[in-house]
């Protein structure tokens, strides 16, 4: 008996209606006044009702929208200036777009007769090109107002539209826009500190050629700004493992992976996954940690041979160079103090690369500003014996 009452409770709420609400909503004049209805009284709705009111909401939003954009292009066309509900136009058609969505999740179940007749998806996907597209130009101008969070909601429904069941047979290759416009709905949401739809767009993003390299840049940095707990931490390593997984050639990912073995105290695994990746996938960066991992230990001349491997690869890697001259001086002390504070053969020919490199370095930062070369460039002149030219360097170390 409690089985087949439970039963019937349930009947009842998927059959549930709200003949009167529906009412009101039809009789609505104004989008928002019809959404709000809605939203109101949606749990009293069976199915048919709910995709019915939405789709009311659609008509509401397109005649707002097609309205005040058809003064705008008539002022274009005659160049008059206002007139028009801008604001409107573009709020219009985010509302317009987000509930033909949800008016097609409601199309799709069955009726209180448990048949399904969809009646609202072509026309529904048909009318709305002008507003979908209307949210391009409404996003990029709140973005540029700093209204990250409106932009990222303007932007996030063009975006939405890709896997939504209203679009499932829209070929969204021909879509030159979605790539762009979900890298910009990240970089909003980022700006507005909704993590995960930043994480989310940029998801999106990285389908795009274009685009794909900064999308990564975000979603990293929208996965490093959710980290509060531990779980957090542990879903972070998942997905970058995910993320490596996918393309472990990928050096942006296998630098994540590393600096979080780094962060975590995780010795072992950062070393297993440095040998893996120069045997496998050898690149400048995964010699370049590996070097610093090396150096980390002491390992001069491991470093050395290291930091030379990521040079064949990239001559311009600054930070490698100066580490790698780094190294060098380091290991000339050590042979040195191995030989009685006398420098060998092998120390000097050391210092002479060391002060090679950094000369180089000089001349491509003078400043300074990218590394601090000045004080191991005396220190090479100084273990070398060139007094003069560790002299000169005097002024700038601060001795």
């Amino acid at each position: 008996m409690m089985l087949m009452a439970a039963v019937a409770c349930m009947t009842m709420t998927a059959n549930a209606q709200n003949p009167a609400a529906v009412k009101q909503v039809m009789g609505s004049k104004d989008y928002k006044e019809a959404k709000n209805l809605v939203e109101t009284n949606l749990a009293g709705m069976d199915n048919e009702e709910k995709a019915k009111s939405w789709n009311k909401v659609v008509d509401l939003a397109l005649d707002k929208f097609n309205k005040e954009q058809n003064t705008m292009l008539t002022n274009q066309v005659t160049k008059k200036e206002g007139g028009y509900d801008k604001d409107g136009m573009y709020d219009a058609a985010k509302v317009a777009v987000q509930a033909a969505m949800e008016c097609e999740k409601y199309d799709q179940l069955p009726n209180a007769k448990g048949k399904v007749k969809v009646k609202f998806h072509k026309a529904n996907q048909d009318r709305l090109v002008g507003a979908r597209t209307a949210l391009i130009n409404a996003g990029q101008e709140a973005y540029n107002n700093k209204d990250f969070k409106g932009a990222s909601e303007l932007f996030g429904a063009y975006v939405d539209c890709k896997g939504n069941p209203l679009y499932f047979d829209f070929d969204f290759s021909k879509d030159q826009y979605m790539g762009q416009v979900a890298y910009f709905a990240s970089l909003a949401a980022y700006n507005a500190q909704d993590y995960p739809s930043a994480s989310h767009y940029a998801g999106v993003a990285l389908g795009d050629t274009a685009v794909a390299k900064d999308a990564m840049d975000i979603k990293v940095l929208a996965m490093k700004a959710q980290l509060k707990t531990k779980e957090d931490s542990l879903k972070y390593l998942n997905d970058i493992k995910e993320l490596y997984n996918q393309d472990p050639s990928n050096e942006r990912m296998f630098s994540l992976l590393a600096e979080y073995y780094q962060a975590t105290g995780n010795d072992a695994a950062k070393k297993a996954l440095l040998e893996e990746q120069v045997t496998k996938y050898p690149g400048k960066m995964s010699w370049a940690l590996k070097g610093e991992s090396e150096m980390g230990e002491q390992k001069w001349a491991d470093a050395i041979n290291s930091y030379k491997k990521s040079l064949e690869i990239d001559p311009e890697f600054i930070q490698v160079q100066f580490n790698l001259a780094l190294c060098q001086n380091n290991q000339a002390i050590t042979l040195k103090d191995a030989n009685n504070g006398n420098l060998t053969p092998e120390a000097k020919g050391l210092l002479q690369e060391s002060i090679k490199n950094l000369n180089e370095i000089k001349a491509k930062d003078p400043d300074h500003l990218t590394v601090n070369w000045p004080y191991t460039l005396y220190q090479a002149y100084y273990l070398i014996g060139d007094e003069a030219n560790a002299k000169a360097l005097e002024s700038i170390i601060g001795k």
